[in-house]
């Protein structure tokens, strides 16, 4: 039977980079695995995917517009299962797959609960839980990244226990370390090297960040902080514009190979106040990075071992972030053993 990955267009995030990554698990298992992207045959993820997997391009403009098109494509392809991992295409998705009478399977990005979104993006995230209420009981399965979001899904959208399954997000080892492999340090030597990579949004703290700074770089006084990722919304461009006032602060906008910097930094620092599964401080930890962290998903606490491999400390707390940061740089000798993904069960959700 063939999978078919659903994607809103080729901009790159981490709920694609999870899809790219389950899929290539998928196809080393002996699946049949292709793309379909409700978009244009442009953006960052186009030579991620086209390499490996074939893509279908529906050329929409909008998300919503792709219905008709792939309620045809799935009635002329029935031995099929679907797969969404981004809100807005699996309510797409699973209205087609109801109305065509096809399986997806739904991996949910956020926590149901989760009320940091603000503005239109907040409006937005309410028409969709709605709107969840009524399709998620359709799917075939609906993949938590943690038994947390589990809960609150059972909870919040009154699903069938056996219907929602708690997956930790795969890491895949070889390829991240392939990809930095023979990189050159992109940072500068002399300083120690501070990384955050992340789409900037309130729900990411990266605000938190800057206020802990100061106190770091009091400290560390050749201490660097370094921001990987798309910074081009207007709250991004708030706080790009206040970090002007830092010394050392710097934001490298969007780079479609993130693991350079992740093997050359020094410390990895989540500041986050809400996170699905923290996939981005694993593949630091592929590097060995010792990891600052808050506790923004309950997992944090198992994934990094106090005076071990990192610290972490509360949600919006940035002295105590500063303090885990200016502690994690001390630490020498890094080993992280973690690794709570389960391949059985997410290959049953294609049976």
């Amino acid at each position: 039977m063939k999978i078919y990955f659903l994607l809103p267009d080729l901009s790159a995030g981490g709920a694609e980079r999870v899809s790219i990554t389950i899929a290539r698990l998928l196809h080393k298992e002996g699946h049949d695995v292709e793309f379909i992207n409700f978009g244009y045959r442009k953006g960052e993820m186009l030579d991620w995917i086209e390499p490996e997997f074939k893509m279908t391009c529906l050329e929409c403009g909008r998300v919503l517009n792709a219905i008709p098109k792939l309620m045809a494509f799935m009635k002329s392809h029935p031995n099929s299962i679907y797969f969404s991992s981004r809100e807005h295409v699996s309510i797409v998705g699973m209205i087609a797959a109801k109305k065509t009478e096809r399986q997806i399977v739904v991996r949910i990005p956020n926590m149901p609960k989760n009320k940091l979104s603000k503005g239109i993006t907040g409006i937005k995230m309410i028409i969709i839980k709605t709107i969840n209420r009524w399709l998620l009981k359709s799917a075939k399965f609906v993949i938590a990244q943690n038994t947390e979001m589990r809960n609150q899904l059972l909870e919040y959208y009154h699903l069938q226990d056996e219907k929602v399954v708690a997956i930790n997000n795969p890491i895949d080892i070889d390829y991240v370390k392939s990809s930095a492999e023979g990189s050159v340090d992109p940072f500068d030597a002399s300083k120690v090297n501070f990384l955050n990579v992340c789409n900037i949004a309130y729900s990411k703290g990266i605000d938190v960040l800057e206020k802990a700074w100061p106190k770091v770089k009091s400290e560390i006084p050749n201490a660097c902080m370094n921001i990987v990722g798309r910074n081009t919304s207007e709250y991004a461009k708030e706080l790009v514009s206040k970090a002007n006032e830092l010394e050392d602060f710097t934001f490298w906008g969007f780079q479609s190979n993130p693991y350079p910097y992740l093997k050359h930094c020094d410390v990895f620092v989540l500041p986050s106040r809400m996170e699905g599964f923290p996939n981005v401080v694993l593949e630091a930890q592929c590097f060995n990075r010792p990891v600052a962290s808050t506790t923004c998903v309950a997992v944090i606490k198992e994934i990094v071992q106090e005076g071990k491999n990192g610290y972490y400390c509360d949600i919006e707390d940035s002295e105590a972030l500063a303090d885990c940061m200016i502690k994690a740089a001390k630490l020498k000798n890094i080993e992280n053993k973690y690794n709570l993904f389960d391949k059985d069960l997410l290959l049953n959700c294609f049976k």
